[in-house]
């Protein structure tokens, strides 16, 4: 029988913080709690929801893209950042 997974809020820090030197260790608590989401889950999910903030459309509007790409929404960052890739499997 399938487990209700819960509802979690996961905040992904400030732009690339992830893919940056990090010398004051500024992240690595949040990396540690990112790492340690999947061992605190009932089950692994057969899908995953994300609602953000980072999209503007007129009303409400879904994406079921195989490959949805990366959105860089943010400046101010090396240049390495604005080429990274994520290739996420979408449906």
């Amino acid at each position: 029988m399938t487990q209700r997974q819960p509802s979690l809020y996961i905040p992904h820090g400030g732009g690339p913080c992830f893919f940056m030197p990090d010398p004051n260790g500024t992240w690595t608590g949040m990396e540690a709690f990112l790492r340690s989401l999947p061992a605190q889950l009932p089950e692994r999910p057969r899908a995953i929801l994300i609602v953000s903030g980072h999209w503007e459309t007129d009303g409400f509007r879904f994406t079921a893209t195989p490959r949805p790409p990366l959105i860089f929404d943010y400046s101010g960052f090396p240049p390495h950042t604005y080429e990274l890739e994520w290739p996420a499997p979408g449906e």
